[in-house]
C-alpha cells in the first residue's frame, strides 16, 4: 500500500474533521504556521492541501485573516455542465456562498449600509479580481450597480465635462442600450459595426461634431457580431478619444471568456477616459442583479449622488456572497469550466461545419454560429422557414437589415442540415463565393 504524502495527510485530515464537525460551518481553520509545525512540513506543501480544498468547497479564505469553513453538501461530486446550462456549477457553487453570508450576521442585516459605491468587501474582492485580469484600478474608483442596466441609465442621465448630450452607439447592439435610448428619447448617434470592426474615419467625424457625450462599445466579444477589436484598432479608437475629448463607455460583458486575455480599452487608456463595465450577471446567472463599474474621477461623483437617488443600497446579501464566491476563488473556477466548456463548444461547431458544409460565410460565436447573410438570395424563405434563427431585431434602432442571423448551439446540426438538404442547391448556385470556415474572432 502507497504510503500517503504529507500534502495528503493535510488534506484528509483537514476533510475527515470539517465533515465530523469538529471544525464547523463558519469556523477558523487553524493557521498555516501551526499546521506546518503540527505535519512537520513545509508552508507552501500546507498551502497547495488548502486549495484543493477551497476547489472542493470545504473552506474559504478572509484576506489577512485565515481559512474559514464553508456549509457542507452531502457529496462534494462536482456537476457536470451541460451543453444547455452552463452556469449550473456556478449556481451550485454560489448557493454555498449565500448561505454561508446569513450565518450570524443578523446585526449585518437589519440595518443600512451607507456606502453608495458598494459593500466595502465586496469592492475590494473585485478590485483584487480585476488586477489579475490586468485591469488596474484604485479601490475609490469602483462602483457597484444592481445590473448593467442601471449603470448605463445613470450614465445616460448625469452631466458630463463638456456638457454634450448626445449618445453614440453600435448599431447592431446589446438591445437594451436600445431601449433605453428609445424610452428616455435620448438624443443618439449611430454608426455601423460590422463582422471585421467599424470605420475609424466614420468615427472621427461623430467625435468631431463636438456633440457626443460618450461612446458605448463592445470591444471583445460584440453583441451579436461576436467580432472584437484589435490592439491596434483599440490604440486608434483612444487616439480619437484624447484627441476630441470623448469620453468611452467599455462593456466588457464577456472578458471573462477570452482565451487570450486581450488587453481592454482600460488598460490602454493614458487620458482617465474610458468607463469599465463589468457584469457578473453573465458571469454567473442572470438573476445576480450586479455590475461593477471604473469611474473617471471626474464623473464619479455625479454617478454616486444619481445611484443614491435611485436606491438606498444594493442588495448586501448578494454582495457579501459574490466577494466570498469571489475570495475563495470559486469565481476562477467557474470560468476555467465554462472556458473549456467553450473550447469544446468550437471544436463542436467546427466539425458541424465540416460535416454539413454550406456555402454561406459564418462565424462562429461563444454560444452559436453566426450567418452572413448579405448575398444571400432569399431572406424572406428563411425568416418563413422552420429554422429558429435570430435576426436581432431588438439590437437595432431603426429597421433591421437581416443581414445576419444567429443559430444557437443546441440548433446548429438541424439548422445546417436543412440549408444544406433544402436549399443548398440553390444557395450553392446563386452565390459566388466558396465555402471557408473561417477561424474564431480575435
Amino acid at each position: 500500500m502507497k504510503q500517503e504524502s504529507k500534502y495528503e495527510q493535510v488534506v484528509h485530515y483537514l476533510k475527515n474533521e470539517i465533515e465530523s464537525g469538529r471544525f464547523p460551518t463558519g469556523s477558523r481553520l487553524p493557521s498555516i504556521r501551526k499546521l506546518s509545525q503540527d505535519f512537520h512540513c513545509s508552508k507552501d506543501t500546507i498551502q497547495r492541501a488548502l486549495m484543493e480544498l477551497r476547489y472542493d468547497k470545504y473552506i474559504y479564505s478572509k484576506p489577512q485573516s485565515g481559512y474559514y469553513v464553508l456549509e457542507q453538501q452531502t457529496s462534494h461530486e462536482d456537476l457536470i455542465i451541460s451543453v444547455n446550462d452552463e452556469h449550473a456549477a456556478a449556481y451550485d457553487d454560489f448557493r454555498l456562498c449565500v448561505n454561508e453570508s446569513l450565518i450570524g450576521r443578523e446585526n449585518y442585516l437589519y440595518n443600512y449600509y451607507e456606502h453608495q459605491e458598494g459593500l466595502e468587501e465586496l469592492r475590494k474582492s473585485v478590485q483584487t479580481l480585476l488586477f489579475d485580469q490586468a485591469i488596474y484600478s484604485k479601490a475609490d474608483q469602483l462602483v457597484m450597480t444592481s445590473g448593467t442596466q442601471q449603470a448605463l441609465f445613470i450614465l445616460s442621465q448625469i452631466d458630463f465635462p463638456g456638457l454634450a448630450q448626445e449618445i453614440l452607439v453600435e448599431q447592431p447592439t446589446y438591445h437594451r442600450m436600445n431601449q433605453l435610448l428609445l424610452a428616455q428619447n435620448i438624443p443618439y448617434q449611430t454608426i455601423d459595426r460590422r463582422v471585421d470592426g467599424i470605420d475609424l474615419n466614420e468615427l472621427e467625424e461623430h467625435f468631431k461634431s463636438e456633440k457626443i457625450k460618450f461612446f458605448y462599445t463592445i470591444p471583445r466579444f460584440h453583441y451579436p457580431l461576436g467580432h472584437s477589436y484589435s490592439e491596434e484598432e483599440k490604440l486608434a479608437i483612444l487616439d480619437l478619444a484624447a484627441k476630441y475629448q470623448i469620453y468611452i463607455v467599455e462593456d466588457d460583458y464577456l472578458g471573462d471568456l477570452d482565451p487570450k486575455m486581450g488587453q481592454t480599452f482600460h488598460y490602454l487608456d493614458q487620458h482617465d477616459l474610458v468607463i469599465y463595465i463589468k457584469s457578473f450577471s453573465t458571469s454567473l446567472f442572470p438573476a445576480l442583479r450586479i455590475t461593477a463599474l471604473l469611474l473617471p474621477n471626474a464623473i464619479k461623483e455625479a454617478f454616486v449622488t444619481y445611484k443614491n437617488i435611485l436606491d438606498y443600497d444594493n442588495n448586501l446579501i448578494m454582495q457579501k456572497a459574490l466577494s466570498l464566491y469571489i475570495d475563495s476563488q470559486l469565481f476562477e473556477k467557474n470560468r476555467l469550466a465554462r472556458l473549456a466548456l467553450q473550447e469544446k463548444s468550437q471544436e463542436h461547431i467546427q466539425q458541424l461545419l465540416q460535416r454539413y458544409p454550406i456555402s454561406l460565410p459564418n462565424y462562429p460565436l461563444h454560444d452559436g454560429l453566426l450567418l452572413d447573410l448579405r448575398n444571400y438570395p432569399s431572406i424572406a424563405s428563411l425568416k418563413h422557414s422552420p429554422l429558429e434563427l435570430d435576426f436581432f431585431e431588438s439590437s437595432y434602432l431603426a429597421n433591421c437589415p437581416y443581414h445576419f442571423a444567429k443559430i444557437s448551439l443546441e440548433k446548429i446540426e438541424e439548422t445546417l442540415s436543412y440549408l444544406k438538404t433544402e436549399s443548398g442547391t440553390e444557395i450553392g448556385n446563386s452565390l459566388e463565393f466558396d465555402f471557408v470556415v473561417p477561424p474564431p474572432h480575435s
